[in-house]
């Protein structure tokens, strides 16, 4: 026997709990428990744990029993080795991410009717954080999608879009306009409209889908040159419809290492940086699977940044290989509630 790959252990209330992320199941582990486990860090005949008439010997055959300890060539074995085969190469937390959020055929979702008035019930219980973040203290430079021009853009059917949109990595040095610029943030991370619901709070509905229209998803720019803007940090205000300009530049080192010394990305014009706020899903879903629609959102929204650039001509790259820590210390969040999920370069392509 040895102990099984597929689970993590943290404390809880002075716990130590076993979660058992691929079959959704979590033990508290005693100190004789955890012993026994230690024991069988690597293949071990249960013999070895002692006599049948042994107390470790029965709480081994409890560990096994519960698939905390696996059988050699057992269904739980097999299982495991299919496991680490499929997904060994991206590590244990990337396993635990994933299956720990999966949901099976035990989990009932309640009707539309129903939902809502669950929801309408939490929020007079707990109110529901708000929909957009802003700096209102802050300048702001107002922008305004110029979708009217679209006809003058290089690409501007969706399809032609599509198929002409390419990773630049290689971008000129001329400056990328305001006017431009600010068309692409508006379209994929502006207001279209906002429905006002007195028990739940407004809802903002965006050219992106967000899982329960919770809108995790926010906009910051690093301006590296971009005329009629100085370079900074800003946020993109939604409420506000603009830039908040927040910070100064990071220094160019800096910004390198930020991002993962890849020139393409960080001698950019400009470069849109998604976070999310994450309490606003957490309080529309308590399960883990609504990081994966935090994730979705972010990739709808790219996705849309993307695809406007190359309609207007320009080029642009999405990365996610990123100094997480250096990135959130130069646009000023909190990891532990708006946590930095990916940024992308704009500029006209070299």
């Amino acid at each position: 026997m040895k102990v099984a790959e597929y689970a993590v252990l943290f404390w809880r209330n002075g716990n130590l709990i076993w979660d058992d992320y691929l079959h959704h199941r979590q033990f508290a582990l005693t100190p004789e428990s955890v012993g026994i486990l230690r024991w069988f860090s690597s293949w071990r005949d249960i013999a070895t744990i002692g006599p049948v008439t042994d107390l470790h010997r029965a709480i081994a055959e409890r560990l096994l029993e519960e698939k905390i300890l696996l059988a050699e060539d057992s269904e739980e074995h097999q299982e495991e080795q299919q496991l680490l085969a499929e997904w060994g190469d991206w590590g244990p937390s990337t396993r635990y991410h994933h299956f720990a959020s999966r949901t099976d055929e035990t989990v009932d979702y309640l009707d539309p009717v129903a939902d809502m008035e669950a929801f309408s019930t939490k929020a007079r219980a707990e109110p529901p954080p708000e929909v957009v973040k802003t700096f209102p203290q802050q300048p702001i430079t107002v922008t305004t999608p110029a979708i009217d021009d679209s006809a003058n853009w290089p690409r501007p059917g969706l399809v032609d879009a599509l198929f002409a949109r390419r990773s630049a990595r290689s971008f000129t040095t001329r400056a990328l306009s305001l006017d431009a610029l600010g068309t692409i943030i508006d379209i994929a991370a502006g207001p279209i409209d906002v429905i006002e619901n007195a028990e739940t709070g407004p809802i903002i509905r965006k050219t992106s889908p967000s899982a329960g229209a919770r809108s995790s998803i926010e906009v910051y720019l690093h301006a590296n040159k971009v005329h009629g803007l100085q370079p900074g940090v800003y946020h993109y205000s939604a409420s506000r419809g603009g830039l908040e300009r927040i910070r100064r530049p990071a220094r160019a080192k800096l910004l390198a290492r930020a991002l993962g010394n890849q020139p393409w990305l960080a001698e950019a014009p400009a470069l849109l940086i998604y976070t999310s706020v994450l309490r606003r899903s957490r309080w529309r879903f308590s399960t883990t699977r609504a990081y994966r629609d935090i994730l979705i959102e972010a990739g709808h929204i790219s996705q849309t940044v993307l695809l406007t650039a190359t309609a207007m001509g320009l080029g642009s790259v999405t990365a996610t290989a990123i100094s997480d820590v250096l990135v959130e210390q130069i646009i000023g969040v909190d990891p532990m509630r708006e946590p930095v999920l990916a940024v992308t370069a704009i500029g006209y392509p070299g």
